[in-house]
């Protein structure tokens, strides 16, 4: 009896090719007609692409930490940064639960991946046997092994161990789905990107496709994950299903890795930072990246709809990115390379966006800035007024929209038109050579203690051209070069989807994530001049937000806060969801504290 092939998105799949409409069904292919056509392996493979989710959703990852704020992300991204994620409520609409099926698809992978890696599975099972010529053989199964070990990988971030799938199994097989300890999940990763470094060339032929280049890359972050404290955990050195065994060594593998890729750069020319900070997501030729996301000009919005500041300033967004308070506090200054709050900084509250580093301007946009022939502002007239005048209020203050005072810059184009016809995106870039200096450094600190080099590689992205920051000094303790670390992969990687991780695989969630997130405000006088409510210095020099809102006679009419936000122990890694671990019948393991004492922080 002749099997048959059923795959998601075949009309994708098979659009492109008439005759073949006019010869086969549209809702299935038979093995033998996929794995004897070129053109048809191509495009199943084409089609195991959709596994990576798409970075440019409503429900920015950065909205889930003290990055941003979603206005509307009750049920994407606030209930997380509320402390509230639990099994039930990370399942989907289309699934029966409160999640919301596309605002935030990238965090919650259990549901979406496993049918993906089923069809990874059957086309290394039937690749190496196909009729077709042997380099486009060897490109579509290193292409494959790419996609399933960038699977996993994502999968160990978020949940720890998982089931270890790696072939077929049909309906009538028996296969009892089992988490496997974490190490080995790690291990059965790297062996899929070694194979597909051995298989694809350095870098791709058509750009957006797997190459050895961004399989070197996955492979010193998946080591980098794996010899992190939440999963590298000193002080429980016991490796299980949520955890390796503690081995310090296991910095060496990242910074070995990380060097694969830094020499790919800095000793065959492969790569090099570009000359901005915004190379890497405004120049589709950007030396600095290794491999991206491309986008089709026409297709959607994207980032510009969806990131941009609202209509009332004339840009139409959707503003649902908007930066907070929390990380402005974090951006140096330019000449000392102190936070605004440390002691001779230079900072001046009176004029409190000026002299930032200049990644601050490429990231985030600040009230009265001057931006595409307008001035952001982040009031309107008070009611009955028609110009800016006495008594402005930022535009959430009465209406309850939300607004922080800040509008998201990075990913934005300055120079492209803004319609929901027109992306503004040219590309995501999933690993970009800055990530590889900053892993290199992080390993060399933590396996060695060697703040020389560790400072030595922090300072190569603070020397980028348009950067020029002061240099993190080499004879730093560790401790204080790993805050350095903290806080340069914070700015560096602001709004990149890193922060959620980071902290958590550093175990600092706790700490960071029990801070509650601010906006701003400010109170026009009769004279023009503004009076902010904006973070001021505490007593012991860290931010204190409780001046952050005003009432409409320019008096403190709060504390600007967005939302309460709880981090509990369970919150390390994601539940898998409700509907998923019922259907395994009890084979699936919970990670820890969601179904045990889900309220311990």
């Amino acid at each position: 009896m002749k099997k048959v092939i059923y795959f998601m998105a075949l009309w994708a799949l098979v659009s492109c090719n008439e005759d073949f409409l006019e010869k086969q069904p549209l809702d299935k292919l038979s093995q033998e007609a996929v794995f004897s056509s070129e053109p048809l392996m191509e495009q199943y493979v084409n089609a195991l692409y959709q596994v990576i989710s798409h970075p440019f959703t409503e429900g920015s990852l950065s909205a889930c930490t003290d990055e941003a704020y979603f206005r509307f992300g009750g049920s994407s991204t606030n209930y997380i940064q509320r402390g509230e994620m639990n099994p039930d409520n990370v399942v989907l609409i289309q699934d029966g639960g409160p999640a919301h099926n596309t605002r935030n698809p990238h965090l919650n992978l259990w549901t979406r991946v496993w049918s993906y890696i089923r069809n990874m599975n059957f086309f290394l099972s039937r690749v190496d046997e196909a009729p077709i010529g042997d380099d486009v053989k060897k490109r579509l199964k290193g292409e494959v092994l790419f996609l399933r070990a960038w699977t996993y990988s994502n999968l160990l971030i978020r949940y720890g161990g998982v089931p270890i799938i790696d072939k077929v199994y049909n309906l009538g097989d028996e296969y009892i789905a089992t988490r496997d300890n974490y190490d080995d999940c790690v291990s059965f990763v790297v062996t899929d990107i070694d194979e597909a470094i051995r298989l694809l060339s350095d870098k791709a032929t058509v750009a957006g496709r797997a190459c050895a280049d961004a399989a070197r890359a996955l492979k010193a972050r998946t080591y980098l994950y794996a010899a992190s404290p939440l999963f590298n955990d000193p002080d429980d050195r016991t490796g299980s299903i949520f955890k390796g065994d503690y081995n310090r060594d296991k910095w060496k593998l990242a910074k070995d890795a990380a060097w694969e890729v830094i020499k790919r750069a800095d000793e065959q020319g492969a790569y090099a930072l570009g000359a901005t900070y915004d190379d890497y997501w405004s120049n589709i030729n950007s030396t600095e990246v290794i491999w991206a996301k491309f986008f089709d000009p026409t297709a959607n919005a994207y980032a510009a709809q969806l990131y941009y500041s609202p209509g009332s300033d004339g840009f139409s967004g959707w503003y649902s990115c908007l930066p907070v308070e929390n990380i402005v506090v974090d951006y140096e200054m330019a000449v000392t390379g102190l936070k605004p709050f440390e002691a001779g900084s230079g900072y001046d509250p009176a004029n409190p966006w000026a002299g930032r580093d200049p990644r601050f301007y490429k990231s985030i946009l600040h009230p009265e800035q001057e931006y595409r022939g307008k001035t952001i502002r982040i009031c309107t007239p008070a009611l009955g007024n028609t110009v800016i005048t006495n008594n402005d209020l930022w535009y959430g203050a009465i209406s309850g929209t939300g607004g922080t005072g800040y509008w998201l810059h990075k990913w934005l184009l300055d120079d492209v038109e803004i319609s929901e016809s027109l992306t503004g995106s040219l590309m995501y870039p999933w690993f970009r050579l800055a990530e590889f200096y900053l892993i290199y450094a992080e390993a060399s600190l933590e396996l060695n203690d060697d703040v020389v080099t560790c400072a030595e590689y922090i300072n190569k992205i603070r020397d980028r051209a348009d950067v020029m920051m002061p240099h993190v000094s080499s004879s730093l303790s560790v401790s204080e070069m790993r805050a350095k670390l903290v806080q340069e992969r914070r700015i560096e990687f602001a709004f990149e989807d890193k922060r959620f991780f980071d902290l958590r695989r550093w175990k600092l969630a706790s700490k960071y994530e029990n801070i509650m997130l601010h906006g701003i405000s400010g109170f026009r006088h009769d004279d023009n001049t503004i009076t902010w409510a904006i973070a001021k210095q505490g007593v012991n020099g860290e931010p204190d937000f409780s001046d952050c809102r005003m009432d409409n006679k320019g008096e403190n009419g709060g504390n600007g806060m967005f939302t309460v936000r709880n981090f509990y122990r369970k919150h390390y890694l994601q539940p898998i969801p409700r509907n998923e671990f019922t259907k395994a019948q009890g084979t699936i393991v919970q990670n820890p504290y969601y179904d045990t004492d889900p309220e311990l922080k």
